[in-house]
Formats: structure tokens, sequence, C-alpha cells
């Protein structure tokens, strides 16, 4: 059996209105996704389907944690995620590209799977540029050997700048610099 088959809410037998669904993703989940930018986590995904009888309103409230790898110190920690997304479900006859927020289903469906939607969720959800967060006392939680090595080479690096080769000094004329 597919791990992500359990993530779909069958609505055809559903009285029209609002009806709660509740999952929980976990390192397994992550691992069915090639490539992801997350292989470990722990999240609480509540999907509340809203059936009206000319289409579905899928708002899911997401809250837990997501292991990230730090971009400045490459140590991983948890960064907490907690959000709130909206997918509105209308049926079609001909197929029909799907958009951002919004997806067709032929009327003969019974079920919509979300696994994709969960996941793209999550990851919307996290920050481009991922670092630790400073601790209570304003200070970062990054790796203090790592911040060490960075600041050396970043003092290193600097002194590199200046050219030593007098040919340059020449050069830089026909620039303007």
């Amino acid at each position: 059996m597919n791990h992500l088959s359990q993530y779909t809410l069958p609505f055809s037998g559903l009285s029209e209105g609002k009806h709660q669904f509740d999952f929980t993703i976990n390192d397994r989940f992550f691992a069915e996704f090639e490539g992801s930018e997350v292989e470990k986590g722990e999240l609480a995904i509540q999907v509340e389907l809203e059936k009206r009888s000319t289409h579905l309103r899928l708002t899911f409230s997401i809250d837990g944690f997501a292991e990230l790898v730090c971009d400045r110190c490459l140590e991983n920690f948890n960064y907490p995620v907690k959000s709130e997304k909206e997918l509105l479900v209308k049926f079609s006859e001909k197929p029909v590209e799907d958009e951002a927020e919004l997806i067709y289903l032929l009327p003969s469906a019974f079920q919509v799977e979300i696994a994709q939607y969960i996941y793209e969720f999550v990851i919307l959800s996290l920050p481009i540029r991922r670092v630790h967060p400073d601790g209570e006392d304003g200070k970062s939680l990054c790796d203090p050997v790592m911040i060490k090595k960075l600041e050396e080479f970043r003092h290193h690096s600097s002194t590199l700048d200046e050219p030593d080769d007098p040919r340059w000094n020449e050069l830089k004329k026909f620039s303007g610099n």
C-alpha cells in the first residue's frame, strides 16, 4: 500500500456543510517526495472540507516543526511551522489545468488526494534563508566552532582583495577604477 494513499479525502457520501479531517505527517511522509528539501519533521494537519453542490473548499491548518539545515553553520535545527492555506476544488467535464489555489476534478470523482498539496504548503511555509534563530540572550544558536571558522575566512578573504602585483594598478587606469 502506498503510504500517501492515507492522505485522501472521500467526499461523495458527505452531506453539504463542513467536515473535519486530521492527519499527521512525519519523516516517512517526506521520504515519499524525491529530492525533498525537508527530510524530517512532525506536523499536525487539520483539514476542514466545506462541501457545496458546485465546489469544495479545503482549509489546511498546519502546526509543528520541520528539521532544516542552517544556511550559516550547516547544522540541523527544528524550525516551527504554523500556517493556514486554502484550496478550492471545482468540477469540470473537460480537462482544465489546475491553478495555484484552484484544482478541477471530473464530476464523477468521489475523493481528492491531498498529499502533494500538504507537502507544497509545508515547503511554502519555510523561509528562503534558513538560519538558527537567536537565543533568549540575543545570540545566534549556530555552531560556535563553525561561526569562528567563518570569521577567520572572512578576515582572510578581505586581505586577498588587495592586489599585490603592481601591474594591476596600470590595468585599473583603463577601466576607470
